[in-house]
């Protein structure tokens, strides 16, 4: 893609334009509703940036990075139909791009926050177009930032994005509540870093099922009934007996 510009400024819109310009693509534009936003990220990429859809400028390439309630929307802000738009979703299909363009989806599977550093090179991207020479060019584009680059339809995609809601977010709320019992016991959160990154790294070389320890693996019925009586909180009462139960019946305990 010869020239590229990217609609929202968000965290995704942050780290995708850096990753563009860092291999040597030539994003001309950022266009936001509201123009600090588009002004921060425009400054900070020594790009242009408007909030006015009649300073649009003419690309091969739009790329709406913006949240998945908000794509729509911006999807009619495209002024150009000889033009190629996707967005960066993982569950929305082409079908929520509302122009008369050529239609695909620039996926990367990766949790973003404007602070944290990433290596994208090491970011797995999902392409997805109408027609082919679509594909092929998205496929090409992400290739120039990622080593790992997949095609896939829709269907796939969402699954995707769901297996990274239970890998990450949830993972993360986890985290919260590990921290909120910590602090009941006026314990640092930074005893748990240990843990969390030897979990993180076991998986690296051992298939999830095989990771698994605890007392819900081990069928340990005391010492979970001695943690829900520990829990204050009753929805987390529940989320530990559903974890505790789900796991108890992957590995066959009565």
């Amino acid at each position: 893609m010869r020239s590229v510009v990217i609609i929202g400024a968000g965290n995704v819109a942050f780290h995708l334009t850096r990753a563009l310009i860092q291999n040597t693509v030539n994003v001309r534009q950022v266009f936001n509703r509201t123009l600090s936003k588009a002004q921060e990220l425009g400054e900070a990429n020594h790009i242009n940036y408007t909030d006015k859809i009649s300073e649009v400028e003419k690309a091969e390439l739009y790329i709406i990075a913006a949240s998945d309630s908000a794509v729509e929307e911006l999807s009619h802000y495209i002024p150009y139909d000889d033009t190629l738009v996707v967005h960066t979703s993982g569950s929305l299909g082409t079908e929520v791009l509302k122009g008369d363009y050529r239609k695909g989806v620039f996926y990367p599977f990766q949790t973003f926050t404007k602070r944290k550093t990433l290596r994208y090179e090491e970011v797995p991207f999902f392409v997805e177009a109408e027609n082919k020479e679509d594909e092929d060019a998205l496929f090409k584009l992400a290739d120039k930032i990622s080593n790992e680059v997949h095609r896939v339809n829709s269907e796939k995609r969402r699954k995707i994005h769901m297996s990274g809601v239970w890998a990450s977010n949830f993972v993360n709320h986890m985290y919260y509540i590990a921290q909120s019992i910590c602090k009941e016991a006026d314990v640092p959160f930074d005893v748990l870093r240990p843990l969390i990154e030897e979990t993180a790294l076991k998986v690296q070389d051992l298939e999830p099922f095989e990771a698994q320890t605890g007392p819900a693996k081990r069928g340990d019925d005391l010492i979970i009934q001695k943690h829900l009586e520990l829990l204050i909180d009753s929805r987390q009462q529940q989320l530990y007996q559903l974890l505790s139960d789900s796991i108890k019946r992957t590995y066959s305990h009565d």
